[in-house]
């Protein structure tokens, strides 16, 4: 992950949990104890936020501080998600396998 990324995935992030408590730049702000002007800036990927200021951020979000960093752009391919249920599958009858293999062999 790049820097660019990782500045929009901030900016994405903020605006999206921002939006889902329906609030404005200017009620984050607010909330956050910042400048609208800095909320913009940080949406509109002009400010790099400061650990203080996404602390405030977060927190007047009700987030955790890292989930504002998650690349939300992140999509996996239907084959992928076969190929990982799979996986899945065959780890547990694995586990099974071998827990039943102890008990027997107790």
């Amino acid at each position: 992950m790049e820097a660019i990324d990782l500045r929009e995935a901030l900016s994405l992030n903020i605006k999206r949990y921002r939006k889902q408590k329906g609030w404005s730049q200017y009620e984050l702000a607010e909330k956050a104890e910042v400048s609208e002007q800095t909320i913009n800036s940080i949406e509109g990927l002009r400010l790099w936020a400061s650990d203080k200021m996404l602390y405030k951020i977060a927190t007047a979000l009700d987030v955790e501080m890292y989930r504002l960093f998650v690349p939300q752009k992140l999509s996996l391919q239907s084959e992928s998600i076969s190929e990982l249920k799979h996986a899945v599958v065959k780890t547990v009858e694995n586990i099974i396998h071998d827990t039943l293999s102890d008990w027997e062999n107790q």
